[in-house]
């Protein structure tokens, strides 16, 4: 589906060669003067440097512009459409950002991408307009989670398609291989890991399997890149039909291909027999029935005291900078707007008021960029080394016979598991799941029994200070009630439970270029997503503290909020935004001083009470109106009922 698009000169990419086709610069004189030097409509030009001026090839000379002469020049490029393929966990993240330039990372467990993503392209001074379509095994539809890739794969258009195999899975990776050769489009595969596969003893004749498959096959390392520029090579010949089509005779039937692939691994591939590594022997144990419980709880264990001890020692090197330089600084920008209605939302309100403290440069900020900050990088280090070298999948199935007893299998542990960074993706997650019973109860335990990454850090900071014992009780509680949930609703809705079916990843050592750039990417979402809404939650109170709105709040809901869960009414406001964003409603608890009683009761109530705002709507899409409002209700019913129960027993 090869396409013109039209850009201006100053949107093109370096080293597209393109046609120009208009030249908008008012002055007649200074066109004249672009077309002696071999910009005119109709002329072949290509952009050689990024940035400003703007260096160009024209006429066989180099021509550098200014920012504003580029802009008028537009010019026209036919581009084509690549789709990135392959099995789940394969890679093709990695290799996506690796061609586009955009940031799409990857993790060593299935599901990572759940949607297309979409970026530009260029081999050999062409543009591509290039894909990435979530992991798939096969284009049977028979599989829920995958209808929409199986959908688009059938239905789009595209020009080339390059299928990313795992060089250490060679044969399963083949039979989704050949339904795509089968369409009858041009197919390069790509053997990505192939470092990995070397390691583990496996050598694979390229050239044999090419011959044997139809294709061209280029070997890969996705995190350093190696191979990519062959890859190029064999794309700008499939692109201009220099390579001869495929004379394969694909099978019908799933055994006569998977007897083909048999003979076809045979005569390709060459294992050679070794001695298991230390990091396989773990790989082992992990899963084992006997050493895969324990070594889960060790490592849970040890990633919720690492999240601690870490994020503290964060605070005590924050703090002080908090303090010392950046809060006087502020005081004295602003030091024009004392005596006036701005001091009090900036700095916080007068001594006794609900406002006290909630100033949205004082606490806002120390909050935001201190206290939750911490936790969250110490969080993402913890998630992120787990998510690569590939333990999730595993803890899924040591989980997966307990699980069974609340009506989930293993795999539900991987989107519950991801609802400790963000209920959104956990929420979208549950989309694997087979049945309609499996993704309510499933999204029950993540509103109930995951505090999101934001939200966890929200409790660390206001429970933390009165010692690790209320930490314990608030995370326990959680638990407790997360797992009553999901028991509650096995019992009361029908259907069965379906085994556990998933694909389970090697271990494979993070490598510290790509997880320092995942870790970067998730600072920046925090700072970018969750920090103004923080601030201008604290904002918000002190605007409502200021017109006397939270008095009027706080008797509104003077009766559920003191009297039945033991709160102040003067929270009332605050619980009131948890639908908001529910992490700045955790954060604002702090100047209330509440007791440790009643930091538990509150956090328990707020962190599962309702989905945030985006959540909610993610919620709605996923599951439809009905059933969405249903979970709500549901989660709501239970949070307060439990909430009023801690506030009686403790």
């Amino acid at each position: 589906m090869s396409t013109l698009t039209r850009k201006k000169l100053t949107d093109l990419r370096r080293g597209i060669a393109v046609k120009v086709v208009d030249i908008t610069y008012e002055d007649k004189a200074m066109v004249k003067r672009f077309q002696s030097m071999g910009i005119y409509k109709g002329a072949t030009i290509i952009r050689k440097t990024n940035g400003t001026p703007i260096v160009i090839e024209a006429a066989g000379a180099d021509v550098a512009l200014g920012e504003e002469f580029a802009e008028s020049i537009i010019v026209e490029a036919p581009q084509q459409t690549i789709f990135l393929l392959g099995n789940p966990n394969v890679g093709k993240s990695t290799i996506f950002s690796r061609l586009t330039g955009i940031k799409v990372y990857s993790a060593n467990y299935p599901g990572t991408t759940v949607t297309l993503s979409h970026g530009e392209g260029t081999f050999y001074k062409t543009p591509y307009s290039v894909y990435d379509m979530p992991g798939v095994y096969s284009l049977d539809e028979a599989c829920t989670a995958d209808n929409e890739a199986c959908s688009v794969l059938k239905t789009a258009p595209y020009d080339i398609a390059i299928y990313v195999a795992d060089a250490q899975h060679l044969e399963r990776n083949l039979f989704f291989a050949m339904e795509i050769i089968a369409l009858g489009k041009p197919v390069v595969l790509l053997l990505n890991k192939y470092d990995m596969a070397q390691k583990k003893g496996i050598e694979i004749d390229t050239a044999k399997l090419s011959d044997m498959l139809g294709v061209p096959v280029v070997t890969s390392n996705g995190m350093t890149g190696q191979g990519l520029k062959k890859l190029e090579v064999i794309v700008h010949k499939l692109a201009h039909n220099k390579l001869p089509a495929c004379a394969l005779n694909i099978p019908q039937s799933a055994e006569e291909k998977w007897q083909l692939i048999g003979k076809i691994s045979k005569e390709a591939q060459t294992i050679t027999h070794r001695h298991p590594s230390l990091l396989e022997k773990l790989e082992d144990a992990t899963t084992a029935p006997l050493t895969g419980l324990p070594i889960a709880l060790v490592i849970m264990m040890i990633s919720f005291m690492f999240i601690r001890y870490s994020g503290e020692g964060l605070i005590t090197l924050l703090e002080p900078l908090y303090e010392n330089y950046y809060l006087p600084f502020a005081q004295r920008l602003f030091s024009f707007a004392q005596g006036t209605f701005a001091w009090p939302l900036l700095f916080g309100g007068a001594a006794g008021s609900v406002s006290e403290g909630f100033g949205m440069l004082s606490e806002g900020v120390k909050i935001a960029l201190v206290d939750v900050l911490s936790y969250v990088f110490s969080f993402y280090v913890v998630l992120e080394f787990l998510g690569d070298l590939g333990y999730l999948p595993r803890m899924a199935i040591v989980l997966d016979k307990f699980l069974h007893k609340i009506g989930l299998h293993g795999y539900s542990a991987i989107p519950i598991m991801l609802g400790f960074g963000c209920k959104v993706p956990a929420v979208m997650g549950v989309r694997a799941l087979e049945t309609r019973r499996q993704k309510i109860i499933a999204i029950a335990l993540i509103l109930m029994l995951a505090p999101c990454i934001s939200q966890t850090a929200m409790m660390f900071s206001v429970v933390g200070p009165h010692g690790l014992a209320y930490i314990f009780l608030t995370f326990g509680i959680l638990a407790a009630q997360g797992i009553f949930a999901g028991w509650l609703l096995n019992k009361v809705m029908r259907g069965d439970t379906t085994d556990i079916f998933m694909e389970v990843p090697p271990w494979q050592m993070p490598r510290a270029g790509h997880f320092a750039r995942k870790l970067l990417a998730r600072i920046k979402e925090y700072l970018l997503d969750a920090v103004p809404l923080i601030i201008l939650g604290i904002l918000l109170i002190s605007a409502l503290d200021m017109f006397g709105i939270t008095a009027f709040i706080g008797k509104l809901f003077y009766y559920p909020v003191q009297a039945m869960m033991g709160l102040p009414a003067e929270s009332a406001p605050v619980i009131s935004l948890g639908f908001l964003r529910k992490d700045v409603s955790i954060a604002l608890l702090e100047p209330f001083m509440l007791s440790p009683k009643q930091l538990v009761v509150a956090c328990i109530f707020m962190t599962s009470y309702l989905p945030c705002a985006a959540t909610f709507f993610v919620l709605l899409k996923e599951m439809g109106i009905k059933d969405g409002l249903k979970i709500c209700a549901f989660t709501l019913v239970l949070s307060f009922a439990l909430a009023c129960l801690v506030n009686l027993i403790l």
